[in-house]
């Protein structure tokens, strides 16, 4: 599956989603900066300081030069992630958001003045090489991810259906032939098809033939189906969650070869 590059809508839905951000955060209190999120070791006001540091890298500058904890760490990402969020730790949660109110309004407002060669300009992503308009792509689903991630743990509902949830599961479809044949471990042969119930709503279709690829249709009935809400599917993709609560309760239902899809459900994750 590709990500069409309609600049348009990439934008907007990186303006909605740091929007929600904004509106969301307004009326945290201090308590809720400092709750744990999903995200090991991070804050809800951390997981906001990730966001502000990868725009400021975005936008040219170095990352403050502080002490953080490295043992934990597994790649060079991670640690510059790590060296943004620790170098705002000493700031009020309120601080950290009337900074990404200027650093989201900065970014936003040099996009859209990007010229079309500079921002379909090929480059590194943390998805490979591809058009800087597709890294802000992945910078959508980013955000909308962080923003559950400080959400849940608080006892907030879940994000709605919109442009950025919608983005978010496309992005993650992507990636489903690797999910489901490489980390989730569907043997060659199979035929896998995923379906999203809401909010966002959608189908997935991985064949496994030699390689894991994203179809549009099966020929033939699926090997293994797996039925789950976009938020959960998105949840366990990112390595938010543990799959075997969401077995057991029936928020994720297995068809097929039930063992297998048992199997596949609780190896889903491939980001955090």
């Amino acid at each position: 599956m590709d990500i069409t590059l309609d600049r348009d809508h990439i934008l907007g839905g990186l303006a909605e989603i740091w929007n929600e951000w904004i509106d969301w955060a307004d009326g945290l209190s201090i308590d809720d900066w400092a709750t744990p999120s999903r995200c090991p070791g991070w804050t809800v006001q951390d997981n906001l300081a990730h966001i502000i540091g990868t725009e400021r890298m975005l936008r040219g500058e170095q990352a403050p030069e502080v002490e953080f904890p490295t043992e934990h760490l597994k790649n060079t990402i991670a640690a510059g992630n790590e060296q943004w969020v620790e170098s705002m730790r000493s700031m009020s949660g309120a601080e950290v958001l009337d900074a990404f109110r200027t650093i989201s309004t900065e970014r936003l407002d040099q996009l859209n003045a990007m010229p079309d060669e500079e921002i379909l300009k090929v480059g590194w992503s943390p998805v490979g090489e591809v058009p800087y308009l597709r890294f802000m792509h992945v910078r959508v689903y980013d955000s909308w991810l962080h923003l559950e991630d400080c959400r849940a743990p608080l006892g907030h509902p879940q994000g709605t259906a919109g442009r950025p949830a919608e983005m978010s599961v496309a992005e993650v479809s992507t990636a489903a032939g690797f999910v489901i044949g490489k980390k989730a471990g569907a043997p060659d042969g199979s035929r896998v098809e995923v379906t999203l119930t809401g909010p966002v709503e959608a189908t997935i279709r991985v064949v496994v033939d030699g390689r894991a690829a994203v179809v549009d249709e099966l020929e033939g009935e699926p090997t293994v189906t797996l039925a789950m809400s976009s938020h959960d599917w998105l949840s366990l993709t990112g390595g938010r969650i543990d799959p075997q609560p969401l077995l057991d309760d029936g928020r994720v239902t297995v068809g097929g070869d039930v063992d297998l899809g048992i199997q596949m459900a609780t190896r889903l994750a491939f980001t955090i």
